[in-house]
């Protein structure tokens, strides 16, 4: 199968051009300054993270144009940072387009989704009052909306995911990588279950590692050596660690991002020359 060769190839890439690790590595370290706020006070946490959000906003469709167009070069010889600036810079307008239009999209989504619950719910509440409860047909409506949006928003995920590769490898401009990128899906849709399949699975373990360690670089679990302030009774019984110890975790994180980025860059760019239109 595509899928389990490509991640062989894949590692053959990286294998032959660590520089990948090095350019994954280097942009997870700009999670370490939100974990050290993060660990000092929970509002200068929630200041730097909205500003690195700004910054990862801006700087993230260079990174991504770069890092897929290092990654196309690693599958057949070598790769270079100067390929990252090069094509980073080439391709930054066009993925910034397609980022900002997903971004409207589903802020939209999101907006009217709460407003048509909120209008449920009052309706529910409503009705609740003057029946004795709410209706079982009432909660089930809510309750299909809520799936509605979660399959809504996974699927246009699923669909649209190359829409960068096409960009940079295709050459092709915002509004048509994204056609071209659903139109690959469509047509190599076995394919493409068995890759998201597995990224998404690696994904949701690296991310539940990485929220456990946002938990506990929190402040509520660390503290100055010597604090005489109560830990609250809900939190008596788990681990307390320091800034130091929040940091290491996160580096620990960063180099676990930095491997799985690694390979993943190189894996997706695999899959896709698989499935595009042949030229």
């Amino acid at each position: 199968m595509v899928v389990i060769q490509a991640l062989s190839t894949a590692g053959s890439a990286v294998k032959r051009n660590p520089v990948l690790f090095v350019v994954v590595a280097a942009f997870g370290m700009l999670q370490i300054p939100g974990t050290v706020a993060q660990s000092i006070n929970p509002v200068l946490g929630s200041v730097v993270s909205m500003g690195l959000s700004g910054v990862l906003m801006l700087v993230m469709p260079f990174f991504f144009g770069g890092l897929i167009a290092m990654a196309n070069e690693s599958i057949d010889g070598q790769t270079s940072i100067d390929t990252l600036i090069a094509e980073g810079k080439d391709n930054y307008i066009s993925i910034l387009v397609v980022y900002i239009g997903l971004i409207a999209l589903y802020s939209v989504l999101i907006f009217v989704g709460v407003f048509v619950a909120a209008i449920v719910a009052t309706f529910v509440l409503g009705f609740g009052s003057t029946s004795g409860g709410p209706s079982f047909a009432a909660l089930a409506v809510i309750g299909v909306m809520g799936l509605a949006g979660i399959f809504l928003y996974l699927g246009s995920i699923f669909f649209i995911q190359f829409f960068a590769h096409a960009i940079v490898l295709d050459d092709l401009g915002a509004v048509d990588s994204v056609k071209r990128s659903v139109g690959c899906v469509r047509q190599n849709l076995l394919t493409v279950f068995g890759y998201s399949l597995i990224v998404g699975s690696v994904g949701a373990i690296a991310g539940g590692v990485g929220a456990v360690i946002s938990l506990l670089s929190s402040s509520s679990f660390t503290g100055p050596a010597g604090s005489t302030t109560p830990t609250p009774e809900p939190l008596a019984s788990l681990p307390t660690i320091g800034t130091a110890e929040a940091v290491g975790l996160t580096v620990v994180l960063v180099l676990v991002s930095t491997f799985t980025g690694g390979i993943f860059s190189v894996y997706s760019t695999i899959v896709y020359r698989s499935i595009r239109p042949s030229v």
